[in-house]
């Protein structure tokens, strides 16, 4: 079982749907690509430029959750997916992730927010090994692959939707690709997505 407390705004800790009690198989993965619970979302036409611009912060409060409350430490087969969130946020995610850990601890173990892992591993570990980022057009985010990982990178055309990299798609990736070595981009462009869903 899989259990993975949700503290919300006002500091209750409640348990989620049913998804997080569920049994979870070996190869179960999970694709994030709205604002978590209790967050308000409406449709595409009714968002405001400013939740656009930040709609990465949702992402980031389900992955920091996710790893500070020690589902990837219980189940290290689970892959937890962040699609059409691009890419440039990660890495200071993942020095806020470990910095807290590391500086911050002590008083938030104190208070519950999570436990210790055992062994040696920090946050950005888990997040290395369980968490994979699906983008469209950050070139800035690749500048900065190597922080984030090149094997957590999945590149998609968003087709048929109007934000879609579609028609242009080929030279839009080379662009944005055009400083990767080419096996960098192999997994880019699709081998990281079939080792993930197991496409072969």
């Amino acid at each position: 079982m899989v259990s993975y407390r949700v503290i919300s705004s006002d500091n209750h800790v409640y348990e989620p749907p049913e998804l997080w009690t569920s049994r979870v198989e070996p190869q179960f993965r999970i694709g994030t690509n709205r604002p978590g619970p209790g967050q308000e979302f409406a449709t595409i036409d009714e968002l405001s430029p400013a939740f656009l611009c930040n709609a990465d912060h949702w992402v980031r409060m389900s992955l920091a959750q996710l790893i500070y409350s020690g589902v990837f430490a219980r189940y290290p087969k689970l892959q937890v997916g962040s699609v059409e969130m691009e890419l440039s946020w990660a890495p200071h995610f993942l020095d806020r992730l470990d910095y807290n850990y590391t500086q911050r601890a002590r008083d938030l173990f104190k208070k519950g927010y999570w436990d210790r892992y055992t062994g040696d591993l920090l946050p950005s570990d888990y997040f290395h090994r369980n968490v994979f980022l699906g983008f469209q057009e950050d070139a800035l985010g690749i500048k900065e692959r190597h922080i984030i990982g090149v094997d957590n990178l999945h590149w998609g055309s968003d087709y048929p939707h109007p934000e879609s990299t579609f028609p242009r798609t080929r030279q839009i990736l080379e662009e944005i690709l055009a400083g990767c070595t080419e096996e960098e981009k192999a997994k880019i462009a699709g081998g990281n997505a079939t080792r993930v869903y197991h496409f072969d």
